[in-house]
């Protein structure tokens, strides 16, 4: 009898296994924005290229927390903490405090193996979440079990002596001190005599997209206590979390034994392919490209393709005859975020009006006044108006290849110069972490032009009218002891609330089909006047570029109109950039002399999109020594471009750029006037092309 009961336990607890190898756990933010329950981390890791944002509120503190998986085993989040947030009368805790979590899987879950994970809380910050740990979660039907090892604040509640002073006698050690933040502390990842044990468990009810959980923390808040901000903990929490629409979710928890704390999460993955949008003047989202207009019969088939493609956010440049088989067709990108859409558009065009002895395209792309790329296209055969084209025809194919620059064009669109464009909108500027009110902002009218000279001539300028603005309850100055090259720009924010924002003259082209030149003089930004060129070497097919620029600059005065201050210097760097075939990074290195006369280099890391979207980090180190450099030691920052694409139902190039810094000190600074070449010309290059082949087909 025992033996059979053994037998069926065994039997049993083995067919659970197994199911529970076929259950994907739902992956949910903890209180720090990172996966975990509650107030622990889990090992579980979001979906690649997941951006998730967090807001967790307790009166012990305030998480806002901004996360992203940048590879499927490497989650990354940054972190701003409101200690104290509510003031209670008891509590001397006023840290307003920012950290970085780095987490890494070590191996994914398997039918008898858990999956495991490595993270440190805080690993640039001021050490006030320091804490590292490894972390197992297994799944057993829609149970998530958690259970892992805590170092630093992890370890307050202790299990045993830290197994790795065995190894070293320095693991045993742990400093207190973290001196002015933001650099690394080697010496104290996975040190301190003790290590503590924490766990969770989360029961999913998918019928009502609803999970229970409930967590025993290790970290028993001895900071948080010796302030006053709480009075006593309890290690165990319980909560309750309900996604009420897909990738949002709400969450409320019993916390410590003593608070309530609410949580609202809400996370997009930017690696998602938009659909495909139909020419912003024909049809609804989600149509396909509706068919041309019958043309006129006094027009030629060039003039016909053109008047359309104008109404389908292209512009068709010329035209030229190679043989009697071939022709090559120039074309500039408006509206499309995708090229391979723009091009798709435009051969579908060339089917339509284009003589049909021509059986080999050539589409040639130009941007900036300088030849990006062509096409090589084999066209198929064609019956009638805008007929549709069996897709399966295996002689449609298309090649990518270096651009064909046309001379003599056969056909060409008479475009008056100088012509210009105009527009107007509101904007919305943050400003974040100041420690009197971690966000102000202001909410402006932003009116911008451009006139088109020709031949890569253009000025653009853009005024910036205040409507409402927070700027003037700013009361921190500058402590920097460098010359103020960015710290002073509270002063510009509260004396040139209304501004010239830019007013430059630029002159774009190229030397060769693989160097590109770019100069420019005139209000480069809010902050400096100046001139200065730029220059890139993009070999075609190569993942590898080369730029260098040179700009001489001259502080702008306060009141932000044309006047100039005293303050002028020479900056320039050398550059190399890599489109990696790594999960779609990008790396730049920028090497050369910043803002405030000091010297060193920028490492530059973003995961980025053919769709527009580009999530990454930078950091850069100079000369200027880290107490020169003040609170933060170094400068470094989140980087984002959103695109609009994504959330409009029409074709637009436009997007949301932004940088995040933790602080903004004077050392390492460069210009914010505008985009690299390389940036300008990213959604050109053969790696982003070549990759969408199949999205330039005509249909």
């Amino acid at each position: 009898m025992n033996r059979d009961i053994c037998m069926r336990a065994a039997l049993t607890c083995t067919l659970v296994l197994l199911l529970s190898s076929l259950v994907v756990p739902r992956v949910e933010a903890s209180n720090f924005g990172v996966p975990g329950i509650l107030d622990i981390p889990s090992a579980r890791m979001n979906a690649e290229s997941e951006l998730a944002l967090t807001y967790h509120r307790q009166d012990i503190a305030d998480n806002f927390s901004l996360s992203y998986q940048a590879t499927p085993w490497l989650q990354t989040a940054f972190r701003y903490t409101i200690f104290n947030p509510r003031g209670l009368d008891r509590s001397t805790d006023e840290l307003k405090d920012r950290s970085f979590e780095v987490r890494a899987r070590l191996w994914q879950e398997r039918v008898w193996l858990p999956e495991v994970s490595v993270g440190i809380r805080d690993l640039v910050g001021t050490g006030a979440w320091n804490g590292e740990y490894i972390v197992a979660s297994k799944a057993v039907g829609p149970l998530d079990l958690t259970m892992g090892l805590g170092w630093g604040r992890l370890a307050e509640r202790d299990i045993s002596s830290n197994p790795l002073s065995r190894i070293s006698s320095r693991f045993s050690r742990r400093s207190s001190s973290t001196g002015l933040g933001g650099t690394f502390s080697f010496g104290d990842y996975f040190s301190g005599p003790d290590v503590g044990l924490f766990g969770g468990v989360r029961y999913q009810l998918p019928r009502w997209n609803l999970a229970l959980e409930a967590a025993y923390n290790s970290d028993s808040y001895a900071r948080e206590r010796s302030r006053n901000t709480i009075s006593d903990t309890d290690p165990w929490s319980f909560g309750i979390v309900w996604e009420p629409v897909e990738n949002v979710t709400l969450g409320a928890s019993w916390q410590q034994g003593n608070e309530v704390a609410l949580r609202i999460g809400a996370a997009v993955n930017t690696s998602t392919r938009i659909a495909r949008k139909p020419p912003n003047r024909y049809g609804a989202p989600g149509t396909e490209d509706a068919p041309a207009r019958r043309p006129r019969r006094n027009q030629t088939w060039f003039a016909r393709a053109a008047s359309e493609a104008h109404t389908s956010g292209l512009l068709l440049r010329s035209a030229k005859v190679l043989d009697d088989s071939t022709l090559n067709v120039v074309y500039t990108n408006q509206d499309y975020q995708y090229e391979a859409d723009a091009i798709r558009r435009l051969l579908a065009l060339v089917n339509l009006y284009a003589p049909q002895q021509y059986g080999t395209v050539i589409v040639t792309g130009h941007q900036a006044n300088v030849d990006t790329h062509s096409v090589h296209y084999t066209r198929p055969g064609r019956v009638g108006w805008a007929a549709e084209v069996d897709p399966s025809q295996e002689h449609r194919e298309v090649t990518v290849m270096p651009p064909l620059r046309v001379e003599d064009p056969d056909f060409a669109t008479p475009f008056r110069y100088p012509n210009g464009v105009w527009n107007a909108g509101l904007g919305l500027r943050p400003f974040l972490f100041d420690p009197d009110s971690p966000f102000r902002y202001q909410l402006y009218a932003r009116i911008g032009a451009q006139v088109d000279f020709g031949s890569g001539w253009e000025l653009s300028g853009s005024w910036v009218q205040n409507i409402y603005s927070q700027f003037d309850g700013i009361s921190r100055e500058s402590d920097s002891v460098l010359p103020r090259v960015r710290s002073d720009v509270i002063r510009y924010l509260q004396e040139s609330s209304s501004r010239l924002d830019a007013l430059m003259l630029t002159k774009r082209g190229q030397l060769t089909d693989e160097i590109y030149y770019l100069g420019f003089a005139g209000v480069l930004e809010e902050m400096y006047s100046g001139v200065g060129g730029e220059m890139l070497y993009r070999p075609f097919g190569s993942r590898f570029a080369f730029g260098a620029n040179v700009i001489g600059v001259q502080q702008r005065e306060f009141d932000g109109l044309l006047g100039l201050q005293d303050y002028r210097t020479v900056i320039g760097h050398l550059s190399v950039y890599w489109a990696s075939p790594l999960y779609n990074f990008d790396v730049a290195v920028h090497a050369g002399r910043y803002l405030a006369k000091d010297v060193g280099a920028t490492l530059e890391l973003q995961k980025r999109f053919a769709n527009g979207w580009s999530v990454g980090a930078f950091a850069t180190l100079t000369d200027v020594p880290f107490k020169d450099f003040g609170e933060g030691s170094f400068d470094k920052g989140l980087i984002f471009r959103v695109p609009l694409n994504s959330y409009l139902g029409f074709n637009t190039r436009g997007a949301y750029s932004s940088i995040l810094r933790p602080i903004q000190r004077d050392g390492g600074q460069r210009l914010h006037w505008g985009t690299t070449l390389w940036e300008t010309l990213r959604g050109t290059h053969y790696d982003h092309l070549s990759q969408y082949r199949s999205r330039m087909m005509p249909q």
